[in-house]
Parts: C-alpha cells; sequence; structure tokens
C-alpha cells in the first residue's frame, strides 16, 4: 500500500471518529426530562381552562406503558384548541412508547381504570370512575 493511500484511510478513519460525538447523542436521564417538560405543557392546557360546566369537558387517554395502553387519561375542555391539544398528546404518547423501546422499560402491564366523566370540584375538573 502506498503511503498516499495510508493518509487517505488515516484521514477518512480520524474524520469517522471525530464526526462521532457523543455530545449529540441524549442519555435517559435527558430523554426522561423532555418526557415531563411535554407532560407539563399537556397539563398546563388542560387546567387553563376554569371548569364550570361538566358538560364542557371530555377525556383522553395519555402516555404509554411499556407493554400497551396509556399511563391514565387526562380531563380537558373542548373549548380549548382540541386539535392543538389532542396533537400534543398523541406526540407525547409516541414519544414515550419509543423511550421506553429504547431504554428498556418495564412496566406493570395494568390498565388503569377508564373514566365514565367528569365532574367539575371547586374550578377543578376531576374525572369519574
Amino acid at each position: 500500500m502506498k503511503v498516499g493511500s495510508i493518509v487517505v484511510l488515516l484521514s477518512l478513519f480520524l474524520g469517522i471518529l471525530i464526526g462521532c460525538d457523543d455530545d449529540d447523542a441524549s442519555t435517559e436521564e435527558q430523554e426522561s426530562d423532555t418526557l415531563e417538560e411535554m407532560l407539563f405543557e399537556i397539563i398546563k392546557i388542560a387546567e387553563s381552562v376554569d371548569c364550570v360546566t361538566p358538560d364542557d369537558w371530555t377525556f383522553t387517554p395519555i402516555g404509554s406503558k411499556a407493554c400497551g395502553g396509556p399511563t391514565g387519561f387526562l380531563a380537558y375542555s373542548v373549548t380549548i384548541d382540541t386539535n392543538d391539544f389532542l396533537e400534543k398528546v398523541e406526540a407525547y404518547k409516541e414519544a414515550m412508547n419509543a423511550f421506553n423501546i429504547k431504554w428498556g422499560v418495564i412496566s406493570d402491564c395494568a390498565l388503569p381504570a377508564t373514566p365514565v366523566g367528569v365532574t367539575c370540584v371547586d374550578g377543578k375538573a376531576e374525572l369519574v370512575y
């Protein structure tokens, strides 16, 4: 092998090593923090309206357990931008599912009880089971 070929191969190898920057790889903790931020934003939107009339409220499953199904349910007012809200809920579910797969999360596989409705207590929505 010629010296020129060795230099080219060495340059390519070093370029690959330098290109593999670990700073771009996220850690489990960083991804967990991102999920928490997503959930906080969703809850903030859901709680942005006072609960006065239960008929103005509904609920949605939220999250993703490692073995399937939601982690729980969340009440929200139908007076908010429901399309945007439900898109955020879906994005959170997908992100949580990807997190569970990537990090090998294990859950109890118990399905949370499904609410039958929403009631209003002191301006806050509460799920009825």
